[in-house]
């Protein structure tokens, strides 16, 4: 085995439809499951596309059950893997990866790996990477040119290339959606810019600021208050100094200051003083109560008041509630002004940036092509040989990489997958010619010669074995025995061709048991070796 491999340890099912409380423990190499029809081997993968991100159904809930749980383990030896889970956020402890999926009987699920809560879209990422599924399903993927791309592209290792020139075209399409953004503006340019410096002018016409909001709000509520205002100092004027009758407070001081002035010999020096300070004060403050009076006489331009404060409740409403959102959006419309004014230059400069980058990517684009050429020539090769072996006899496969006039986000290049099944007859596209079992075998000739290339290190076969027998089905078991050289297989089969080459053989069958007076169907699992596995193979159908 590869040391770069994740190796499925065991599953743990509880609760999950027949399985009561089964624990599988598998070998890294060629694992083999039997069983009668309806025995609950099918559970046993269902279980496993749950623990890589598929959908939970309810009705797999063990009847009376609150809830089920599947538990995979794990194993790996190689740091790259513990360095994987950890920039995922899922560091692993130890050499050991967990995955935990929890079932209720409402529908609801939890999902865990390495004993932190994660999405199924986590789940699916670590499969897509770690693991496959080779079914029915897959064979139908075998027939779309995007995975038949992926897997030339698995083949020929370019994975590097692939992601700098992913890179560069994702860049190239950023500036193309730039482009047409700009060329969307243009046709609506003029009429912007107007709009624009219309609510410029009415920034700049106020010019707003906190300060000059807050003088404004002071004086209209000087003006509301001037009556009361007025009246006041012309009353406080009145008492200090400009009483006709001669009872205001500066003529009465100074009649006191007189009297003390007239008997300074029979007075201390401090009254005269004290009435001349409280004389200097009164004067004062008549003065000032009396130049407040004629500033406040003076005309206020209440209605530029009252103006501007109504344009600054207007663009607070079109703008934000606070002059610091006003401030804002002032600076974004001139901005856009700007960047609309200075629009042709930047059209101008990407289209430049754009050509460019679309030199670079076709450069790219043709280097991969020229070795998916290559790459496609040999893998024809390759996997005919392989088909021929899996009894397909004279069968060929053909596949053509050919040159696109425009990029993709795959690159420059169209492949061609056409097999001949039966010599002379020409070559035909797979989907027209090859039947489920043809497809089977394809693509084990496909996983077989992948899978010591990728990071796929968990191989699980649905059944591959339908409507096979003889010798095509022990070619098929030596084929899956060579698959788990390089990767770990586990193969649900009913064919004893295919059984007899796996490392490990686990037999899943049905028992019923009563339960509080009722029978109740349980799923059993059992590992057999040595004379008891050999047994086992010979009574599922002879051998010759």
């Amino acid at each position: 085995m590869m040391n770069k491999t994740l190796v499925l340890k065991s599953l743990n099912l509880l609760n999950f439809a027949t399985f009561n409380n089964g624990l599988i423990h598998f070998d890294s190499g060629f694992n083999a499951i039997i069983g009668e029809t309806g025995s609950g081997k099918s559970l046993i993968l269902e279980a496993l596309q749950m623990i890589l991100g598929a959908r939970a159904d309810k009705k797999l809930v063990r009847r009376e059950a609150e809830f089920a749980t599947i538990e995979a383990s794990f194993s790996f030896e190689h740091k790259d893997i513990a360095d994987y889970f950890e920039s995922i956020g899922y560091p692993s402890d130890g050499n050991e990866i967990l995955i935990k999926r929890i079932i209720y009987k409402d529908g609801l699920s939890k999902s865990y790996l390495n004993f932190q809560s994660c999405s199924l879209t986590t789940l699916t990422q670590v499969a897509k990477r770690f693991i496959d599924l080779v079914g029915q399903f897959e064979n139908q993927k075998l027939l779309t040119e995007t995975y038949q791309l992926s897997l030339l592209d698995s083949y020929a290792q370019i994975g590097e290339d692939l992601k700098d020139y992913h890179e560069h075209h994702k860049n190239l399409s950023d500036v193309k959606k730039r482009i047409t953004d700009l060329h969307q503006q243009s046709a609506l340019r003029e009429q912007r810019i107007d709009f624009l410096k219309f609510q410029k002018d009415e920034f700049d016409k106020l010019n707003p600021s906190e300060e000059d909001e807050r003088i404004l709000l002071e004086q209209k509520f000087t003006y509301q208050n001037r009556e009361q205002k007025q009246q006041v100092l012309s009353s406080l004027i009145a008492v200090l100094s400009d009483n006709n009758d001669g009872t205001d407070a500066l003529r009465l001081l100074k009649m006191a200051k007189n009297i003390v002035d007239k008997n300074q010999k029979i007075l201390k020096p401090h009254y005269a003083e004290d009435l001349q300070e409280a004389i200097l004060k009164i004067e004062e403050i008549a003065f000032l109560c009396s130049k407040d009076l004629d500033q406040d006489k003076e005309e206020l331009d209440v209605d530029s008041i009252i103006e501007k404060l109504d344009l600054y409740n207007k663009i607070k409403k079109k703008f934000g509630p606070t002059i610091e959102d006003i401030i804002k959006n002032r600076n974004q419309i001139e901005t856009e002004l700007v960047n609309l004014v200075s629009l042709e230059s930047n059209l101008e400069s990407l289209n430049l940036k754009l050509d460019q980058l679309h030199k670079h990517c076709l450069k790219l684009a043709k280097e991969i092509h020229t070795k998916r050429v290559l790459a496609a020539k040999k893998l024809s090769q390759e996997l005919s040989q392989l088909v021929r072996s899996l009894k397909m006899n004279g069968a060929t496969i053909s596949i053509e990489a050919e040159m696109l006039n425009e990029l993709n986000f795959s690159g420059i290049t169209s492949l061609k997958f056409t097999a001949e099944t039966n010599p002379g007859e020409g070559y035909y596209k797979i989907k027209d010619i090859a039947s489920g079992g043809e497809l089977s075998r394809i693509l084990l000739a496909i996983r077989q010669v992948l899978s010591s290339k990728d990071s796929i290190s968990v191989f699980l076969f649905d059944e591959i074995d339908t409507g096979m027998g003889g010798e095509t089905a022990l070619c098929i078991g030596k084929s899956l025995k060579e698959v788990s050289a390089h990767s770990q297989v586990i193969a649900i089969t009913h064919l004893p061709q295919i059984a007899v080459n796996a490392d490990k053989l686990i037999i899943v069958s049905k028992d019923q048991s009563l339960h509080n007076e009722q029978k109740r169907t349980i799923s059993l699992i059992k590992e057999v070796t040595g004379m008891e596995r050999k047994n086992e193979i010979s009574a599922m159908v002879p051998l010759n």
